[in-house]
């Protein structure tokens, strides 16, 4: 009886971690399974990449020409962003120092974005066409855009420190050369426009 009190409180002390859940399913060969030849399978590699803080998987699905934003809601001159080299270091150093890291990219809102010089008679209901005045067009291109509610738990043990977050992000992917979808933009809406 003192031995199963004594897990008990062991339980309850390290809250919802649970040492006889088994290990979470990681593709076969540590990720090498997953691809980066559609949108969509795109996106399962950055939830691979964060949910098993996984940077060089985090790294291959950014584009080179990334760039993370996010806007202030009050003023555009406190808007800050930074490109792909600083984001990849940054959230290295996000994974290394949270020992829980648990993130969750809910369903909602994808459509195109049709950049200046392309062949808009391939747009559907709910893509968008750029102009060439527009600041965010991609000339020639076409990106796919993913607006979505995020789910996302940090949690460090020795500092005894968490988050939980939960907000917009506006992802847009564009397909490269090699015929692979990255993230070519991230926007990261503190609140949800």
């Amino acid at each position: 009886m003192l031995k199963r009190m004594s897990l008990v409180l062991l339980m309850a002390a390290l809250g919802c971690w649970n040492p006889f859940a088994p290990d979470q399913e990681r593709p076969p060969g540590g990720g090498e399974e997953l691809s980066l030849e559609a949108p969509e399978s795109t996106l399962e590699a950055l939830d691979y990449a964060m949910n098993h803080k996984d940077i060089e998987w985090y790294d291959r699905v950014l584009d080179e020409d990334y760039w993370f934003r996010e806007p202030n809601e009050y003023d555009d001159e406190l808007d800050k962003g930074w490109g792909k080299e600083e984001d990849v270091e940054m959230v290295g150093k996000v994974f290394k120092y949270f020992d829980v890291f648990e993130y969750k990219l809910l369903g909602g809102r994808k459509y195109r974005e049709f950049g200046s010089g392309t062949d808009l008679s391939k747009m559907e209901e709910g893509d968008v066409a750029l102009t060439p005045e527009d600041p965010d067009d991609h000339p020639g291109e076409v990106w796919v855009v993913f607006s979505r509610p995020v789910d996302m738990y940090m949690y460090n043990y020795a500092d005894d420190k968490g988050y939980k977050v939960n907000q917009l992000f506006e992802i847009k992917l564009r397909k490269g050369k090699d015929g692979l979808w990255r993230i070519v933009r991230w926007t990261d809406y503190p609140w949800n426009p």
